[in-house]
């Protein structure tokens, strides 16, 4: 493999109101749900179209901040030996393996490409 890539499946955030900031993200940006998870009836996390995932976090003071960033790579196997092997880098613990946390408690979670997304991803010019 000559030149490593990768991009930004999703960024999840943390939210006080989840079923406001749902609404907020659809009506203002149209960012539509594509997916939902709920315990005991109650909504914990949706994912929107556009890479954007929220996390009900109510009692949480610092809601509004980062949660994790979604990764896609190329080689999953790989590209998790080399983060590990960063110093102070770490596997989440009682979390799958694909989720490992930075030194200053970033926390990435990552995917194996399917063949070819990441050079379509990164075809599109936005700007």
């Amino acid at each position: 493999m000559s030149e490593k890539r990768s991009y930004l499946e999703h960024a999840a955030v943390t939210v006080a109101d989840i079923e406001w900031s749902q609404k907020f993200f659809a009506e203002v940006l149209g960012m539509t749900e594509t997916r939902r998870k709920e315990k005991d009836g109650k909504l914990q996390q949706l994912w929107l179209k556009g890479g954007l995932q929220l996390v009900a976090a109510p009692d949480n003071p610092a809601a509004g901040r980062g949660h994790h960033l979604g990764i896609v790579v190329q080689d999953f196997a790989a590209t998790l030996q080399e983060m590990l092997a960063y110093e102070g880098v770490h596997a989440m613990e009682g979390k799958p393996e694909k989720w490992v946390q930075l030194p200053d408690g970033l926390v990435l979670e990552l995917f194996q490409e399917k063949p070819g997304a990441i050079e379509k991803v990164l075809a599109v010019d936005v700007k």
